[in-house]
């Protein structure tokens, strides 16, 4: 009663302003959420706008609808994360979902990152899917392990990227908008991508804000060893890590630092040879290693340290001695003037005729017959270095192997036919022996190849030895690690009344050819023949066929070729002489 008194004695201007307040109040009419969404809800108009003053969580795999039109304020550091099910807020070009600060209303004064993230967490479902929404004030986008489409979602005044995501995570969509970001982007770490994913979301860039990425795991380097190098020095370090294979090149960002690779690099490591100017300032450096799968640096990997005196050995020859010798050897590196060579205890060995200067030490070494086989270690010292020390491995060795040739003596035709020889070593070697091979004459005979090599650990090589003509000739091998050997070479044939002397070996390829009617007696062969083949060319012998002292691998031959007679083969050195008896 009072109220309709109070409305009749209002005038229509003062009606129509408290019918205003009265409308406006209905339409702010609003719905207050929060808290964890664990079966599937709907945010309809009805209810818009909807006030979320603590975190959102879709959990369970429940499903949370917003539909068009709908306009939801988030108070500060309040955050929407799907972390298991999924979040579908489908609008329109008509009727978009806003998703807004909760100071975003007349009077308010929203500021980026005034809220927290829509998120989306590795238990996202592929169901999830937002279009014609906007994101405002918020701290924009994350998406993790995760691959919602996005499609018409335009984000504004965020205080970090429109869009975060890792590198394990495949979004998509279509007509993506940012302005007023801190990034206007979509920003991706540095890092490894190590399975298969895609990066399908259109209309805003992605963004590397720092560092690489990389598809597949990076190559890493963990450690380098040594860490330190003088000023004015060069060493010999290994890079030690993870995939790199490939190593191309390495950099140091110091002037003054000049970095190769050597010999021996794997995926694991990457032995390299670091040198240093005298000039350069001591301190960090920085290294950068180009591989097949990327570059790699590792910030500090080394110290420049003042220089200062250090005895070092780059190189020994030779690096083996064998007992019962003397060998004079050459040591090259660094403070050697004045430097004394310690031999180990019990080494059976003698150092004398030390000669030094400050890059090279020279001396003779001596090990009795008796000296214990295997690796030793020589420790250089120098006083003028003090505190520093290099040590240097050598090999004692056994006496070095004889040589020999198989056949034992070598006898070969006058045909220019290759015959195989082989050189033999009385017991394999530590080490290996190139050997060089030269004919005394070579009208009589050619040997190929001219150099060869048995290695450490074998024990034979082959040769080929071909005749030329008759005579008898050298075969010299000479070798830096065995004595210089020398084998005589006998190129024979046998002719009527010709004595040749010694053939040597198995039987060889030499014939006695007898033309018609020149014998009418026998034939005789005599001296200790080895590898002779008698032949008549038509008549047989009318004579007996004689054949004294020890033969070897002779034949007689009548008639058209057809064998009279046959000895058994055995090894002689001999002369053989062929004559007719009658």
């Amino acid at each position: 009663m009072v109220l309709k008194v109070i409305w009749a004695a209002l005038r229509p201007p003062a009606r129509a302003a408290i019918g205003a307040l009265l409308l406006t109040g209905l339409a702010h009419a609003q719905t207050t959420v929060s808290g964890p969404v664990r079966t599937n809800q709907t945010w309809g108009a009805r209810g818009s706008p909807y006030m979320v003053d603590a975190d959102v969580a879709i959990e369970a795999g429940a499903v949370l609808t917003i539909e068009p039109g709908v306009t939801v304020r988030l108070g500060a550091n309040a955050n929407l994360v799907v972390s298991e099910g999924a979040l579908r807020a489908v609008g329109t070009v008509a009727a978009p979902i806003v998703l807004t600060a909760s100071t975003d209303m007349p009077g308010g004064s929203p500021a980026a990152g005034a809220w927290g993230n829509v998120s989306f967490l590795e238990g996202t479902s592929a169901s999830t899917r937002l279009e014609w929404v906007q994101v405002n004030y918020g701290k924009g986008i994350l998406i993790q392990g995760a691959s919602p489409v996005l499609n018409y979602v335009d984000i504004r005044h965020s205080s970090g990227a429109a869009v975060q995501m890792d590198l394990r995570s495949s979004p998509s969509g279509v007509g993506l908008q940012a302005s007023g970001n801190a990034v206007n982007g979509i920003s991706v770490p540095a890092g490894d991508i190590s399975g298969s994913v895609q990066w399908n979301l259109r209309g805003i860039p992605y963004v590397v804000a720092a560092g690489e990425v990389s598809v597949g795991a990076r190559p890493k380097i963990n450690a380098v060893s040594p860490t330190t190098v003088q000023q004015g020095d060069m060493i010999d370090a290994v890079l030690s890590g993870s995939r790199l294979a490939g190593a191309e090149s390495v950099t140091a960002d110091a002037a003054g630092v000049t970095v190769a690779i050597i010999a021996g690099a794997s995926d694991s490591s990457v032995p390299v040879r670091i040198a240093v100017t005298r000039d350069q300032p001591a301190g960090k450096v920085n290294l950068s290693l180009q591989t097949a799968a990327g570059l790699v640096r590792l910030p500090a990997a080394l110290e420049v340290i003042p220089a200062r005196p250090t005895v070092r050995v780059s190189s020994m020859t030779p690096s083996y001695l064998r007992v019962g010798t003397s060998a004079a050897f050459q040591m090259t590196g660094t403070y050697l003037n004045g430097a004394n060579i310690a031999l180990p205890q019990d080494s059976g060995m003698t150092l004398s005729d030390l000669v030094t200067t400050e890059t090279t030490a020279n001396f003779k070494l001596t090990a009795v017959q008796q000296a214990p086989l295997g690796e030793k270690a020589l420790l250089v010292t120098n006083a003028t270095a003090p505190d520093t020390s290099a040590t240097v491995k050598l090999s004692v060795v056994n006496g070095a192997p004889a040589v020999s040739t198989d056949p034992a003596q070598i006898s070969i035709a006058p045909n220019a036919q290759a015959n195989s020889v082989t050189l033999r070593l009385s017991s394999a070697d530590v080490i290996a022996h190139d050997l060089s091979l030269a004919l005394d004459d070579p009208d009589i005979a050619t040997v190929s190849p001219a150099r060869l090599t048995i290695p450490a650990g074998a024990q034979q090589a082959t040769v080929t030895l071909s005749g030329l003509k008759v005579g008898t000739t050298m075969l010299t091998a000479t070798s830096p690690t065995l004595a210089t050997i020398k084998f005589p070479v006998y190129v024979g044939s046998i002719a009527d009344g010709t004595v040749i002397g010694p053939i040597v070996s198995a039987p060889v390829d030499v014939k006695v050819f007898f033309a018609p009617n020149v014998f009418n007696g026998g034939v005789a062969v005599t001296g200790k023949p080895v590898g002779v083949q008698v032949f008549s060319v038509s008549n047989a012998f009318e004579g007996p066929t004689t054949i004294s002292g020890k033969p070897i691998g002779v034949h007689v031959f009548g008639t058209a070729g057809a064998a009279v007679g046959e000895i058994s083969t055995y090894s002689k050195t001999v002369g053989v002489t062929v004559k007719k008896t009658q």
